[in-house]
């Protein structure tokens, strides 16, 4: 994802992380917020749902719209989070994915 994101989009800044922590370590660094996180539900440490609420706590979540990226749609259309824009269901294809941040990150904001 983060070498498509890169290829195909050059204006959006992307940034990657392996769990939840991670990703919270990267927003409190970054001085704006996203315009997109694409989060995956199911990660070690911090899953996405820890996530969110960690993000809310922070005040991230009011600033950012949240795709969550998952395998288990059943899970995933279970989430109702207001930050929560949307969902992209595992496998998908490249097009979806840049339609996705072309969507959320048109105006040329940060992802």
């Amino acid at each position: 994802m983060v070498s498509l994101l890169e290829a195909e989009t050059p204006w959006i800044k992307v940034s990657s992380a392996s769990d939840g922590m991670e990703a919270l370590e990267i927003l409190d660094e970054e001085p704006e917020p996203p315009c997109l996180v694409l989060l995956d539900l199911m990660m070690p440490v911090m899953n996405g749902l820890e996530f969110l609420d960690a993000a809310r706590e922070r005040g991230f979540a009011s600033r950012t719209r949240v795709v969550l990226v998952s395998g288990y749609a059943q899970l995933a259309r279970q989430v109702k989070h207001p930050a929560v824009a949307g969902m992209l269901l595992k496998p998908f294809r490249p097009a979806d994915l840049l339609d996705l941040v072309q969507r959320h990150c048109a105006d040329g904001t940060q992802s």
